[in-house]
């Protein structure tokens, strides 16, 4: 359902952008959405499969070594996405932020796409 699209604002919702690791544990884990998302259907749900992508690997093995155990207070997930993407992708983003926070992060909305 979720084929690798480079055309795409979300080329691969299985893919995590980019992962900081802080020395002190945890991460920031950005998600970057460099072109105008829509308010399709479709543009929506490989939105929140990418963010179900992210809230998977906080709990994998892989973070866990690289990172410790993730908190609300040592990782963020940062989705930087375009500023003239449709607004039902910040509301859908929005939205989820208490679901971010019960698996063990804290959600960052940031439509500046200069600073990574």
């Amino acid at each position: 359902m979720f084929e690798i699209d480079e055309n795409d604002p979300i080329p691969n919702v299985d893919l995590i952008d980019i992962n900081k690791v802080k020395h002190g544990g945890g991460s920031d884990l950005y998600m970057v959405i460099a072109t105008p998302i829509s308010g399709e259907r479709q543009a929506l749900e490989r939105l929140l499969r990418k963010l179900e992508t992210y809230l998977a690997f906080m709990h994998s093995d892989q973070f866990r070594s690289e990172s410790g155990i993730p908190t609300v207070d040592n990782t963020r997930i940062v989705v930087k996405m375009h500023p003239d993407s449709h607004p039902k992708a910040r509301e859908l983003i929005e939205r989820n932020r208490t679901w971010v926070e019960n698996n063990d992060a804290t959600l960052v909305i940031d439509t500046d796409l200069i600073n990574l």
